[in-house]
Order: structure tokens, then C-alpha cells, then sequence
């Protein structure tokens, strides 16, 4: 388990690049020692990587910039998103996750009544901007530019705050063996919060995430009530959600 401080530092390492010993000994009013302590432990659980003087992100495959990943298949995470929503009751408080598929779905929401959302994704926040009767909680945390969301230990502190009657989260990858993935330590902390603070689960994923490599285990599927996707292609995919007794929606092209 790790500690505060030591997600702050990884958080740090995702948002801003390498960190230094001194600089995070001087940040935290803490010695070189006790700093060099908390690397040791990230480093040794393969969250970081050592470098002389220093602490940077291990070397893997990493997340392309949300822009980036909210122009693929932008027309089958409508679909999803538009399937999400109607599932949606009015006055439910919602927890709405990282990804650009969760963006999609905040979308959808816009004309809900009553909801009372809580967020860390900086682009949901903006797409409810001009719905009034959506009551929008942003979270404190540490900004990641690259992906529009802040995470750290403010952030999963202030999820702990309410439980909600959905969590609705994106994910890095998905295997049908190890279940759900992501790129970061902070971003499955940040899921995996969620998750043990709401209700009823919704993982919107496209089908491409199947076919992707990511490396920090979030949770099994059995932890996720419904999995709402364009399509599913690999048929031990489909015997892991099966198995794991979680619900499968196909959102795939509309009708006439």
C-alpha cells in the first residue's frame, strides 16, 4: 500500500516528467534519506524508475494525449456514450472518470435533471458548463496536461466523500485474463476509488482496447456491473465478461 506522499510523487512523475531528489525533499520538508526511501519503494513495485539524482517513469508503452484519443473511433464512443446516458436515472449522483470515452458520455448527459456529477476530468467538467440544473463537483488534485484530468491523493480523497449510485470509467486496456488496465498507478488508484464508492459500475471501452497494452492492473471484470462497447471480436473476451457476471452492452450502429 502506498503511502500519500509517495502517489503525490508518482503523480508528480506523470504530470510534470522526472523529479528530482533534492527538489521533492525541499517540497515536502523532508530529507534526502526519507525521499530516496519513498523512490526505493515506487521503483521496487515497478511504478518508477531510478536515475542518478532522480526518479522518472518507468519504461513501457504510455497513453496517447486525450485529444488524440478522442478522435479514434469517436463514432462508435457516441454510440456507447448516447447507450450510457439513457441508462442514467434522473437525480443520481454520478462519478465520471478519466478518458476521452467518459467525455463522450458527459455529452449525453446534458440534458439530464437533477444529477449531481463528481469529476477529476477537466473536459467533463467544461461539457457540463452550460447545463445548470447538472450539479458539477470538480476535485482538487495535480493537473496532467497531456490528458486534461488531475490525480493524487486530493483527488481520491475527495471521491471519498460521497457515494454515488454510478461510477461511469474508461480504461487504458483490456485483457480478457487480467481484466481492466491503465497506463499509471495514479489513474487505477483513481478508477479503482470509484468503483469501491458507487454502486453500480459502467466501463465504456471501444473495441480497440482489447488490442492494446497497458501494464497496471486496475481490477478483474468481475468488480464491473455492465461493459458498454461497439463490438466484441475475441471470443475468450467473451467468456471472461460471462464468467465474470458482468453484463455486456453492444452499442453498434444505429438504426434508421
Amino acid at each position: 500500500m502506498l503511502s500519500g506522499r509517495q502517489r503525490d510523487i508518482l503523480a508528480l512523475v506523470e504530470a510534470e516528467g522526472a523529479q528530482y531528489i533534492e527538489a521533492l525533499a525541499a517540497r515536502y520538508g523532508l530529507t534526502t534519506q526519507t525521499i530516496r526511501r519513498d523512490i526505493n519503494a515506487l521503483c521496487d513495485l515497478g511504478f518508477a524508475r531510478r536515475f542518478h539524482g532522480g526518479v522518472d517513469a518507468p519504461v513501457e508503452a504510455r497513453n496517447i494525449s486525450i485529444n488524440a484519443r478522442a478522435a479514434l473511433n469517436s463514432a462508435a464512443k457516441q454510440r456507447i456514450a448516447r447507450r450510457v446516458a439513457s441508462a442514467i436515472t434522473p437525480g443520481s449522483t454520478v462519478f465520471m472518470g478519466i478518458g476521452s470515452t467518459v467525455q463522450f458520455v458527459a455529452q449525453a448527459l446534458r440534458d439530464h435533471e437533477g444529477l449531481r456529477v463528481v469529476t477529476n476530468n477537466i473536459d467533463v467538467a467544461l461539457m457540463l458548463c452550460d447545463a445548470p440544473q447538472i450539479e458539477v463537483h470538480m476535485t482538487g488534485g495535480l493537473l496532467r496536461h497531456n490528458d486534461r484530468d488531475v490525480v493524487g491523493t486530493d483527488t481520491l480523497n475527495f471521491f471519498e466523500k460521497f457515494y454515488a449510485s454510478y461510477a461511469i470509467i474508461g480504461a487504458g486496456a483490456l485483457d480478457p485474463a487480467k481484466g481492466v488496465l491503465d497506463f499509471s498507478y495514479s489513474e487505477a488508484q483513481t478508477t479503482s476509488t470509484l468503483i469501491a464508492n458507487s454502486r453500480t459500475q459502467f466501463l465504456v471501452a471501444d473495441v480497440s482496447k482489447w488490442r492494446r497494452n497497458a501494464s497496471v492492473r486496475v481490477v478483474p471484470f468481475s468488480k464491473i456491473n455492465c461493459l458498454f462497447t461497439d463490438m466484441i471480436t475475441d471470443p475468450a473476451a467473451s467468456k471472461a465478461l460471462t464468467d465474470a457476471g458482468t453484463e455486456v452492452t453492444l452499442c453498434g450502429e444505429d438504426k434508421p
